[in-house]
């Protein structure tokens, strides 16, 4: 299953590979202990990889940054209110995204907490799962798997404060 993670950050793109691999490292820590999960770095000279057990995380280098902006910041802009820099894409091992999910949630609420920069979560649906604008955290409260995916117990693991909000309405308006 795929997803996509967009950010507005001012660190290059190899140190965030490595910002993500330490995020990674510390919220599987336990699992890490009892070697039941695996994180790697696996960042070459065209992209940036990291991932473990449950799912990756990678940016293409060779995107040119303008491409990025033409393709992805505008539409983010315009249609969602965001404004990011840096596109992730996320595949999940199918087998275990009940727990990947959780686990990404851990590490979303940890970069939440490092800056107060724009954020988005997409899957492959219309409307995003969440975004942070301006500082302030929003949840698509008008998704059909909502029941597993963004339950108020899942959504604890952000450690951060959040709002519901229709996303398809706000969109209508």
């Amino acid at each position: 299953m795929d997803f996509s993670l967009s950010i507005g950050s001012d660190l290059p793109k190899e140190e965030l590979g490595k910002l993500f691999y330490d995020i990674l490292s510390e919220v599987l820590f336990v699992e890490l202990i009892n070697y039941e999960a695996e994180v790697w770095n696996r960042t070459g000279n065209q992209y940036v990889s990291v991932g473990c057990t449950y799912f990756s995380m990678s940016i293409n280098l060779d995107d040119d940054e303008e491409d990025y902006t033409d393709r992805y910041r505008e539409e983010y802009l315009e249609a969602y209110g965001v404004d990011t820099n840096v596109f992730f894409s996320i595949q999940f091992k199918a087998r275990t995204i009940d727990i990947g999910w959780v686990k990404l949630l851990e590490v979303i609420g940890k970069l939440l907490r490092l800056n107060n920069l724009d954020l988005l979560v997409e899957d492959d649906t219309t409307y995003p799962l969440l975004k942070r604008v301006k500082g302030r955290l929003l949840i698509n409260s008008n998704l059909d798997y909502r029941t597993w995916y963004l339950t108020k117990e899942n959504l604890e693991l952000l450690n951060y404060p959040y709002e519901e909000e229709d996303f398809l309405k706000n969109s209508e308006e």
